[in-house]
């Protein structure tokens, strides 16, 4: 049963009463593994994936092991990410079903976390799921702990974004004896290129250039390389005035509602829709010199003015 279940899900993903149907109607799976046909349902499915998850950790261990022996793999890299999935219905008694970032923007659905270890083939090394509201930065020592049985000469470096490379986390792979590959999170002012190593020319599956320079620092002891692609500049320049013109029509319709009957006008709800602005667009907002201008009794608001703080920096320093 076991066997049926995870060909049949690897072949066509689908859910229990979909898996039924297609090894009923579509396939010849059961005549592989031996399975009597007329046992199939989705009940008997969610037993045996009940039963699979009672072992996972095991089952993991063990595939892990099995492919790399199999494949003559050496798990040197290995990356770590997370992933969210939502649900249609409201969950109300699920223990892990919760609201949290969605990356496919679900705000009005509740959500699980997937947390997943790859190696640079593709094999799975650990999986585990979490709640909704699960913190990128959350819960690495585990995940740590379960790649204690990966063989190998050395143990392996492990990859992961920013999202999780808080200095707690750097530290605690250090511990462990792991080296790591992220993405700063804070990012280097005072460095200089090191002279003695060679820049790197790199092109991307998608033919884009990619540069790399190694940079020293005084207080900084890791490995740091500035990362330069022309393809990503031009992007971030893209996305940036799009952030500036979305956070500049927010202010307008704050603007506009001032001479509207019944729109918002008392100078605590104006500076709120302001700070709410700003709270959306945090990239953005400080370019901008924002003034209000309230009546003479200081009740209501009259005007607002937006200016780029940009050009007095620039009038300062000439």
């Amino acid at each position: 049963m076991a066997q049926t279940q995870v060909i049949s899900r690897a072949v066509n993903p689908a859910s229990e009463l979909g898996t039924s149907r297609w090894i009923k109607e579509n396939s010849a799976i059961c005549e592989l593994t031996g399975y009597p046909l007329e046992k199939m349902n989705k009940d008997r499915l969610y037993k045996s994936a009940l039963k699979l998850n009672g072992i996972k950790d095991k089952l993991e261990q063990h595939l892990s092991i099995k492919t790399n022996e199999l494949f003559d793999i050496q798990d040197k890299i290995i990356i770590y990410d997370l992933t969210n999935t939502y649900f249609e219905g409201e969950k109300r008694n699920s223990k892990l079903a919760n609201f949290g970032r969605s990356k496919e923007k679900r705000r009005d659905s509740k959500l699980i976390v997937l947390a997943l270890v790859v190696n640079v083939y593709g094999f799975i090394k650990y999986s585990s799921i979490h709640e909704g509201n699960f913190s990128d930065s959350s819960d690495l020592a585990s995940i740590l702990d379960h790649l204690d049985y990966t063989k190998g000469d050395q143990k392996p470096s492990v990859v992961i974004d920013a999202g999780i490379a808080t200095e707690a986390n750097l530290k605690l792979i250090n511990q462990k004896g792991y080296h790591y590959l992220c993405v700063s999170r804070s990012k280097l002012k005072d460095y200089k290129f090191d002279q003695s190593r060679l820049v790197v020319y790199l092109e991307t599956k998608s033919k884009h250039e990619v540069v790399l320079k190694k940079v020293l620092t005084e207080k900084n002891t890791d490995y740091c390389l500035e990362v330069k692609s022309a393809k990503k500049a031009l992007k971030e320049t893209g996305m940036k005035s799009q952030f500036e013109k979305r956070f500049e029509e927010e202010l307008q319709k704050i603007k506009t509602s001032l001479s509207k009957k019944g729109g918002t006008k008392t100078v605590d709800k104006v500076h709120q829709r302001i700070g709410r602005a700003k709270q959306k667009y945090p990239s953005v907002h400080m370019r901008y010199q924002i003034t209000v201008t309230d009546d003479s009794q200081g009740k209501n608001v009259v005007d607002i003015t937006l200016g780029d703080r940009s050009n007095e920096k620039q009038k300062k320093n000439r």
